[in-house]
């Protein structure tokens, strides 16, 4: 492998598994997810699908907020760092084709067509996906999913892993491009000085506009998706929690990191430290944990969200508290929900 199967292939694990619940005909299991031995989660095609899905929309978003915020948003027209993009998307692409067929999770053929078809989101997307759900849901009652709706889930999700480790990849190449050229200071700076409006834009893009399209529309949907679409990439599970005079402190702990590794793999292969482009990926990934809990965290406790570790900083696994303190916070809840919906509540 190029990448790092633990930290960037789960998803060929989760799809291998799909795949073998199809031939033994558990058809709800395959579309609607199940827990899993140690922790673990199958999410089903149904939020598996919508999560790469809005992954997509996050990576190239990544990408150009941090050329934004470096000053070079031209960059993305850069050859030199295009020509690298490629190489190392080729490299992912050539794990991919490994691991499809290792797990038995589409023939050759299928997957080769995929490819030459292109990997760019469609602009019907969420309409295709409206459609499938339908079809799905109708299906169910019948208790077998059609052979062919089954193939076009797989189609869907493979082609978004594709995608968006493509902006993925494109994202590590421009962070370690504004490190080689400005030096390490300078990756810190436009990270930090994007890290709000990304905080804020990616919530929008996220609950206004991407999972609504995918099919979750309410709150508990939203939560759904949040909680166990992270499985289709990661190894989560709950830390410790620490019991305080006026709330609490929970913990979340992600043992692997898709985001992290990726960029580990292109900051060595650009001759730079291991966690050089961790910042990059963890700042951003604690302002949207961030926004997430100011969304969600009903108005009795004021939230507070931080990283403590993580892969791409410190190359161990990810570690984020959530303090929980009783207050009055309608305040907060009303601002967060006006600045991300457009209204009050």
């Amino acid at each position: 492998m190029h990448y790092d199967e633990y930290h960037n292939h789960k998803w060929s694990r989760n799809l291998g598994y799909a795949r073998r619940l199809l031939m033994k005909k558990e058809a709800d299991t395959f579309y609607h997810g199940e827990d899993l031995p140690e922790n673990d989660v199958y999410p089903g095609m149904r939020v598996m699908a919508a999560y790469w899905v809005s992954v997509e929309h996050e990576m190239r978003m990544r990408l150009r907020i941090l050329l934004e915020g470096s000053g070079h948003p031209e960059w993305r027209e850069d050859a030199e760092l295009l020509a690298q993009r490629d190489d190392f998307v080729a490299r992912f692409l050539d794990d991919m084709r490994a691991l499809v067929v290792r797990e038995e999770i589409v023939p050759q053929a299928r997957l080769d067509a995929l490819a030459a078809a292109g990997y760019d989101t469609p602009d019907d997307w969420a309409d295709q996906m409206a459609t499938w759900q339908t079809a799905s849901e109708a299906a169910l009652v019948a208790g077998e999913i059609p052979v062919e709706l089954a193939e076009t889930w797989f189609d869907s999700c493979l082609r978004s892993v594709a995608n968006y480790n493509r902006y993925l990849i494109w994202g590590a190449v421009a962070a370690a491009a504004i490190y080689r050229r400005k030096g390490a200071e300078a990756l810190r700076a436009a990270v930090d000085a994007t890290a709000d409006a990304f905080m804020w834009e990616i919530s929008r893009e996220f609950y206004v506009h991407v999972l609504p399209a995918a099919g979750f529309q309410d709150l508990d949907e939203l939560m759904e998706l949040g909680l166990r679409g992270m499985y289709s990439d990661q190894y989560y599970t709950t830390g410790e929690e620490e019991e305080l005079e006026e709330g609490l402190i929970k913990r979340s702990i992600l043992r692997n990191c898709e985001l992290g590794g990726v960029f580990q793999r292109v900051a060595e292969w650009n001759g730079l430290p291991k966690t050089a482009l961790g910042y990059a990926v963890c700042r951003y990934c604690e302002v949207h944990g961030a926004a997430t809990m100011n969304i969600t965290i009903p108005p009795m406790y004021h939230p507070t969200y931080r990283r403590v570790r993580s892969v791409g900083m410190d190359d161990t696994e990810c570690l984020f508290e959530l303090t929980l303190t009783e207050a009055d916070d309608m305040e907060r809840l009303m601002s967060v929900h006006a600045r991300i919906f457009g209204e009050t509540m």
